[in-house]
């Protein structure tokens, strides 16, 4: 049975550590318990690292997302707050899923234009971007490739809305 009570425990503990300790320490802290948890509340607990806003958090994230069935945007959005690079997304689509589908995912993120359905307050606020800079054409090369590997609508919906907003057609 799921237990909310558990997770909003969770997340109050976290927001403790994340306010006592430097970004370092917070992260060890808390993937330590991720770590230990049930796969079933990953996706939840998983949350308080957002705030981090630390790159080693993508290296958990590569790591970890096989640990869930279902590949949520809560991935994608935990990637693009960590500072993420289209190197990283290259790597992710070339790993496959379900890689990269937090890899489009967090491309989508860093590349939205205005506001987007169940985007975050926090998320529209940080406006994350693509930290390494890539040109605009190497994006759209590269998930115009993806979409010959994996072109279910999912994938292609985002995949266009990226494209799309990059070169600000939408």
């Amino acid at each position: 049975m799921y237990d909310r009570e558990k997770v909003e425990n969770f997340q109050n503990r976290m927001r403790e550590i994340i306010d006592k300790h430097d970004t370092k320490s917070a992260f060890e802290l808390i993937t330590y318990e991720l770590n230990e948890c049930e796969d079933r509340y990953l996706i939840e607990f998983m949350t308080p690292l957002n705030f981090l806003k630390y790159e080693p958090v993508l290296d958990w994230v590569e790591q970890n997302v096989d640990r869930v069935k279902n590949v949520t945007q809560d991935w994608g959005h935990l990637s693009a707050s960590s500072n993420f690079t289209w190197v990283r997304a290259e790597k992710w689509l070339e790993m496959g899923r379900p890689w990269s589908i937090v890899a489009i995912d967090a491309t989508m993120f860093c590349t939205t234009l205005g506001e987007r359905l169940n985007q975050s307050p926090w998320m529209r606020e940080l406006r994350p971007k693509l930290m390494d800079n890539p040109k605009l054409d190497r994006i759209a090369n590269g998930l115009k490739k993806y979409l010959e590997i994996d072109s279910v609508p999912r994938t292609k919906n985002t995949v266009n809305r990226i494209i799309s907003d990059i070169f600000e057609i939408g």
